[in-house]
Formats: C-alpha cells, structure tokens, sequence
C-alpha cells in the first residue's frame, strides 16, 4: 500500500524549462516579422514614391514639359481587301495632340479624318496588318494621312486602343 501513496516519475530523462524554448521561439517570430515589415514598407515606398533619378533639386533646373491631350477616334469598322475571303477590321485609335486647342480644331475636321482613314484601312489586305512591322508602317500612315488635315500637323503621335482583324 505504501507505494500506491508515491508520486509517479517519468522516466524519459530531467524536466525541460518551457519558458527558455518559447522565449526563443518568440524573438525569432518577432524577428522574421520585423524584415517582413521592412522589407514590405520598403518596396512600398520604392512603388510610391514618382520621383525622376537626381531628387528635386535636378527636377527644378528643367523646363515643364508640354502636356498632350488625347483625342479618341469613333471606332473603324471596314472590309478589308482580301479577295479569297471575306476579312474585317476593328480599329481604335487615339491621336495625340499638344493641347486642347489642337482638340477643338481637330474637332472641325473629323469628318474628313474618318474618310481617309476609311478609304486607307479598307485597302488593307489582312497579311499587310498581321505582322508587327505591318501595324507600325498602318500608324505612319494613319499619322501622315491625318497631317494633311486643317489642324492635322499638330498630331504628334497615333494609338491603337483597339486592333481586331478576322
């Protein structure tokens, strides 16, 4: 009966301190937080920030530059000049003119715009417009064609916002 009174012991080997294990457990977590934190608020900053490389002071020697206005296009929706089948173009595009006052006399000449535009992708055929080089070549043209328009050579650049050939 004695024995039944005494305490059983483990056998396994001496008691672990648990408080030494989780305070270590604990500084590494806090630790790995703290490089994921600023790592994170880093890269965060490096997004955010828009500065030009040289900092301000670089930024106040230089001239503003000329803010463009884009001026979308109604959508192009023409046949194309493929003989074997029958093949269509969808086309957006957006010129890009120096400021507002090119917009509004542009405005006046959009008529005449979507006529030659009309008349050039319809002469297409869907080889000349598959390839890379092709849409390059199709946006001189479109900017030359669009120059010699009342208001045209204001116009400094030609945007596809839209391109489907089928």
């Amino acid at each position: 009966m004695a024995r039944e009174n005494l305490p059983e012991t483990d056998a396994s080997g001496p008691p672990e301190k648990p408080g030494r294990k989780l305070s270590i457990k604990k500084i590494l977590i806090i630790a790995i937080l703290g490089l994921v934190l600023a790592g994170g608020g880093l890269v965060a900053y490096v997004v955010m920030v828009d500065e030009p490389p040289g900092g301000i002071e670089a930024q106040a020697g230089q001239t503003p530059s000329k803010h463009r206005v884009n001026m979308p296009l109604e959508p192009f929706l023409v046949n194309l000049a493929d003989k074997e089948t029958r093949r269509y173009l969808k086309l957006k595009v957006e010129l890009e003119v120096e400021n507002e006052a090119a917009v509004k006399e542009l405005e006046k000449s959009i008529p005449r715009i979507r006529d030659a535009l009309i008349l050039l992708l319809s002469g297409k055929t869907y080889l000349d417009l598959s390839s890379f080089e092709g849409k390059q070549e199709l946006k001189e043209e479109i900017r030359k064609k669009v120059r010699t328009v009342p208001g045209g050579g204001k116009v400094s650049e030609v945007f596809f916002t839209e391109f489907v050939a089928q």
